[in-house]
């Protein structure tokens, strides 16, 4: 049962948006929740300074007696009963990681990528290239999933004491976490109604649909 929460929004050179810091203090929790706002960006490389944060969010949370850790990335725009919601996926739905959904600002793009059957070594596409899969999912309101980011998603316990954060070759310490995690056999879910913005450099709101 989830109880005690850690959120954390790991911040870049562009710091955190206004839109994303509302949110995270509009945040629906009956139990205990710690925001985590971390700016630490020891290395010149962007790639290493993300993993960095993710690295030392992670000892922090370890460190903690904290149920789950929310993430919510500095330019996400979480609903205020995501948590809520989120935390539903794992205490009903038997979920390890529970995903918001969130629209890319490079494509126009959903992060809730589909789960192949049995035990999948490679995540699916985007839902969003599959219109039918999608309008299943969203009809059905939670889905399984292999994650496509960390923008918003609710990890539990058990998982970041089982898996670290690291990256290869040129992508993100995120997707590598995403794949670990798909490969370890972790049951990965959306609420297709946790609906969140996505901040553009340029200050327009994006949103899935």
């Amino acid at each position: 049962m989830i109880e005690r929460v850690m959120g954390f929004t790991p911040l870049g050179p562009r710091g955190i948006e206004a839109e994303t810091a509302t949110a995270l203090l509009s945040l629906q929790w009956p139990g205990a929740l710690r925001l985590v706002i971390q700016r630490d960006n020891p290395h010149e490389s962007g790639r290493e300074n993300i993993l960095h944060q993710y690295q030392q969010g992670r000892e922090l949370f370890l460190a903690g007696g904290y149920d789950a850790l929310l993430v919510i990335e500095a330019d996400i725009v979480p609903p205020a009963d995501a948590l809520l919601k989120l935390a539903r996926l794992i205490d009903e739905h038997q979920a390890d990681l529970a995903y918001g959904v969130y629209r890319f600002r490079v494509s126009n793009v959903i992060n809730v990528f589909e789960r192949y059957p049995g035990r999948p070594r490679n995540p699916g596409e985007s839902l969003t290239l599959h219109p039918h899969k999608l309008a299943v999912a969203r009809a059905a309101g939670v889905t399984p999933c292999s994650g496509g980011g960390l923008g918003c998603v609710l990890i539990a316990r058990h998982v970041l004491e089982q898996f670290e954060f690291r990256h290869e070759d040129t992508a993100h310490c995120d997707t590598w976490f995403n794949r670990d995690v798909l490969r370890g056999g972790l049951v990965q879910m959306a609420d297709m109604s946790v609906i969140c913005g996505h901040v553009r450099e340029d200050g327009e709101l994006l949103w899935p649909w």
